[in-house]
């Protein structure tokens, strides 16, 4: 939901819910990614720590084309289709706010499970998300996607695998993800809560 999965998903296809607003271009696609980014983004601009956990089921089409780019920014390979992804993305608001109003913190927000459908094949890749942020004065400094439990066809999972060791060992997104984390709750939040409208997609640096 924030903007790294625009990163993470070339090469791991399967970083959908933790950092991308990289807004859908189905209707429908666009408008539950949207409803979601109303309701975190309500949480992040009030950090009121009372009201209902944050819960979305979001489903995220990406092109060949797209992938591929994000996948040669990264040097990564991508021989495969497009892909559609589905993810489950829960938060306790509780954790959310207190991670925004300490000091320093460290917010966790547990297992995020993601499966996706690559190719006109259909080969099927699934996995879990376990997103890991750190946060100064409310500023994300640091972050990291934790991919694991991946299982799916082997044609995909070896790319998958490649990119979570790549990622794990030597942090290949966090620097994506710590810049669009705090983009997002600083730039995009504040327009969204204003115009009722997502957010436009991100250019890369």
């Amino acid at each position: 939901m924030t903007h790294c999965t625009r990163y993470a998903l070339t090469g791991t296809i399967l970083a959908l819910a933790v950092c991308n607003s990289a807004w859908a271009d189905d209707r429908a696609e666009k408008e539950k990614i949207a409803q979601c980014g109303r309701e975190l983004c309500g949480i992040i601009v009030s950090r009121n720590a009372s009201g209902p956990d944050l819960s979305c089921d979001l489903t995220k089409t990406w092109e060949k084309e797209e992938i591929q780019k994000g996948a040669d920014y990264k040097n990564l390979s991508w021989g495969f289709g497009s892909a559609r992804c589905t993810a489950k993305f829960r938060a306790k608001r509780a954790d959310l706010v207190a991670a925004l109003t300490s000091p320093e913190s460290t917010l966790k927000i547990g297992k995020q499970s993601v499966a996706c459908e690559i190719g006109e094949e259909k080969y099927t890749i699934g996995g879990t998300l376990d997103p890991e942020l750190v946060l100064k004065d409310g500023k994300v400094t640091h972050g990291a996607v934790h991919l694991d439990d991946i299982e799916g066809s082997v044609l995909i999972k070896g790319v998958v695998w490649t990119a979570a060791a790549l990622e794990r060992n030597f942090g290949l997104f966090e620097s994506d993800l710590v810049r669009e984390a705090n983009r997002f709750m600083e730039i995009e939040c504040p327009k969204l809560m204003s115009s009722g409208k997502p957010p436009k997609k991100g250019t890369r640096k």
